[in-house]
Parts: structure tokens; sequence; C-alpha cells
């Protein structure tokens, strides 16, 4: 890699910072009120799945579209996560795990409909996602894992991971 001297803007010079984190930059989205994970979704589905890292404030903002949060492998970051939704015409499904709790009572909704299938009460040690904002045209729904969402992934004891197929 070639560097240059500080007076060419299009070389990388070294002035002795790690070039990896950019100066200034705070901590990752979603760990304030003012600053949380956005996760909008245009004429275009979004979809997380697998292992994610679940910040204590998230906003998903479906717009003729859907986004669908898998967290049966997320790592909640806190016990209380705000889940705000600002949802024009789109459904917006949360597949939540065992112990989890997920409280709608704040949820608005227009033309849409709100199901929650899991209830606002957490097993102790768990995290609950308190819902707020409005639904809109679409649909709301927390529940649980299907059966062939569970098949392909095994059986699972409390503490194992997802079982590997087609090693």
């Amino acid at each position: 890699m070639v560097e240059g001297p500080p007076q060419w803007p299009l070389l990388p010079h070294h002035d002795g910072q790690n070039p990896a984190t950019p100066p200034g930059r705070g901590p990752a989205p979603g760990h304030g009120p003012d600053d949380p994970l956005r996760l909008t979704a245009t004429w275009s589905n979004e979809v997380r799945r697998g292992r994610w890292l679940v910040p204590p404030y998230v906003t998903v903002a479906p717009n003729m579209s859907n986004i669908v949060l898998d967290l049966r492998d997320a790592v909640p970051e806190a016990l209380t996560i705000r889940l705000s939704v600002h949802g024009v015409a789109g459904n917006v499904v949360l597949i939540v795990p065992e112990g989890w709790g997920v409280d709608t009572d704040r949820l608005g909704k227009g033309i849409g409909s709100v199901r929650n299938r899991i209830g606002p009460l957490a097993v102790q040690g768990f995290p609950v996602l308190v819902v707020t904002g409005t639904v809109g045209i679409g649909t709301f729904v927390a529940r649980r894992e299907r059966f062939f969402e569970r098949w392909g992934r095994g059986r699972r004891a409390s503490g194992q991971g997802p079982r590997e197929l087609l090693r």
C-alpha cells in the first residue's frame, strides 16, 4: 500500500491513528433513544435471522414490504428492548423464543391488525420487548417458531447452538 503525505488527499497517510476506526465515531446504533437501530424496508423485504445482537432501542419501518425479526438465535443486550413501529403499508413479524415477553399495549393500529401470541410477561432473566408506534395498513404478529421452522434446525437443548446440516 502506498502512503502519501497529508497534502495528497487521495492517498492514505499514517497519522498515528487506527485507520479501521474513524475518529469521532460513537457507539453502535441502538444504545440510546435518540439513535435507535433503524430497519427500513421499502419495496424490498428486510429479514434479520441467525445470531445477531439486539440493542435496547430498535425502530422498524415497513413501507410496501415486510420486516421479519427472527429472535431465536439473537443475543439481547438488555432485559428491556424498546421496539418502535412506524408502519405505512407493510407487515412486521417477530419470531420470539421461549421465555421472552412481548408487550403490545402501546402499539396502535390504523386499518391493520395486531396479533400478540406471546404475552407481556417474560420469565425471570429473559428480555421483554415493549412495542410502541403505529402499524398503519399492515399487520404486526408476535409468535413462536412454527414446526417447519424448527424442523431444519433440529431439537436443541438449552445452551446448544443450531445443528449443522450437510457438513
